[in-house]
């Protein structure tokens, strides 16, 4: 799943400048300080196997394997092949700190002299992997560290994990540097890398192993975001499976979904080798951070009100104009686009049913008709824009369904356009249940009111000759004998 706030274009008046700062520091630090780490860790981890180093320490795995309850580990350790074991061996003398410290207190051997042949082999080991920068700098589980829970921030497995990290922190600091500052941004990085790798060693002590990357600081930029922009509705990008559009909804209901998806991969995807619970962190660290600067007033509400403005787009003028020109299929790739983007603009939505019947495509009609009939008219020009559609969907092959023609007379009458609903709920075809139908009658009465006597009395006639078995029938009656 991925969910990507799109809400502003990226200007020189509203570039991030610390966002970039971040982006610079994790870039120099992956392509300069962990350059070569990776050949210099398989030369390590070949030297081990070679030197005869693992031969050595196998036996003192095993037994420290034992010594710390983990038996069960000992027997999936000899049921794997002499490959399979090296390599969680070297893993091991790598990431387990606890056999580590174990090799330090107990030297491997049955002897002095096979003793005394192991410690010079482990020491070039160590001088090997001590000159490894990610090895240095990076999270390590089981172990409370603040200098390497920091630093772990800062460095990448790889550089399409580096990519996707980088396009979440231009993303997000684009909206977040805006609306906080650039300090404040640099605050939340930062007390988000310790919140996330805090979170991470708190779920994985006892564990072996190590974390790195930004995404942790970065899910604490994701919570800020989602804090500080609040119920402000926002525009963001969505990519599920193979379902992907533009939508708007409050930024803070982007928590809840972030969250809740760290979590179901937490607790589900066991054996991913994602810091899950780091995200997870992160994200709570940021809320928490982002609800203190709404708090203390540290937030810019002129960056967080002023509506979004796509520099230079004209798409709905060159779709006017490819549409008055018959270019139906130019005029609806540019329409497309605008209604992914403001899915709630009515005359987009207008224009797209005019291209359909254009082009005949009577399947289109229908979508576009119905989702034109959904929206909200705002003024008496769009009501009758929809009147004037639903009076034309007969002659297209169009079905108006009984529960949007339901809505739209609801709309209408209570917009006050009381002249088009009764014409609405007059037309012939389906008009969904009789009891819906004779409610939707009485609200059109009682509409009219004192000033239109004659019409309300008029309609609640019709009430009870059309609707006579209906409850709404005998409030017809008690008014009419009343009137």
């Amino acid at each position: 799943m991925l969910i990507l706030p799109l809400h502003k274009p990226l200007t020189w008046a509203t570039w991030p400048w610390m966002t970039t700062l971040l982006l610079l520091v994790n870039v120099v630090v992956f392509f300069g300080m962990q350059a070569g780490d990776t050949e210099a860790m398989t030369q390590a981890q070949r030297y081990y196997l070679h030197s005869g180093l693992a031969a050595q320490e196998l036996p003192a795995y095993r037994q420290y394997l034992i010594d710390s309850g983990r038996g069960d580990e000992v027997q999936a350790l000899d049921d794997e092949d002499e490959s399979e074991q090296w390599a969680q061996l070297a893993d091991a003398s790598v990431n387990d700190l606890g056999f580590r410290a174990h090799l330090a207190a107990v030297a491997p051997g049955e002897d002095e002299q096979a003793q005394a042949r192991w410690r010079p082999l482990r020491a070039e080991f160590d001088r090997r992997l001590e000159a490894i920068f990610t090895l240095r700098n990076m999270q390590r589980s089981s172990e409370w560290s603040p200098r390497r829970m920091l630093t772990a921030a800062f460095l990448h497995g790889d550089p399409m994990h580096l990519i996707g990290n980088m396009l979440f922190l231009v993303a997000l600091g684009l909206l977040l540097e805006g609306a906080i500052g650039p300090w404040w941004l640099l605050g939340v990085y930062v007390v988000g890398a310790y919140g996330s790798s805090a979170a991470s060693v708190l779920w994985r002590w006892g564990e072996h192993g190590g974390g790195l990357g930004a995404s942790g600081a970065i899910a604490a930029m994701m919570g800020a975001f989602c804090a500080v922009w609040g119920r402000q509705p926002v525009r963001f990008f969505y990519w599920f499976w193979v379902v992907f559009d533009y939508v708007r909804a409050p930024a803070i209901l982007l928590f809840p979904v972030w969250l809740g998806w760290e979590v179901f991969n937490l607790l589900s995807e066991q054996g991913a080798r994602i810091a899950f619970e780091a995200h997870a962190g992160g994200l709570l660290t940021g809320v928490v951070m982002g609800a203190l600067l709404v708090w203390m007033r540290q937030t810019r509400p002129a960056f967080l009100l002023d509506t979004p403005v796509a520099v230079g787009d004209d798409r709905w003028e060159r779709a006017q104009r490819h549409l008055g020109r018959m270019e139906n299929t130019e005029a609806e790739s540019l329409l497309a686009e605008l209604a992914a983007e403001q899915p709630h603009r009515f005359e987009v939505a207008l224009a797209r049913c005019r291209v359909a019947r254009n082009a005949g495509q009577r399947q289109f009609l229908q979508r576009h008709a119905l989702t034109l009939l959904r929206l909200s008219a705002a003024d008496a020009a769009q009501v009758q824009a929809q009147w004037h559609l639903v009076q034309g969907m007969p002659a297209d092959g169009v079905v108006l369904p009984a529960e949007v023609r339901a809505a739209l007379a609801s709309q209408w009458i209570s917009l006050g356009h009381l002249q088009e609903a009764e014409r609405l709920l007059a037309l012939d075809g389906d008009a969904g249940p009789r009891d819906a139908q004779a409610q939707l009658w009485l609200k059109l009465a009682l509409a009219h009111g004192a000033r239109q006597p004659a019409d309300q009395q008029r309609l609640l006639s019709h009430l009870l000759q059309a609707f006579p078995d209906q409850p709404q029938a005998t409030k017809a009656r008690f008014l009419l004998d009343n009137a």
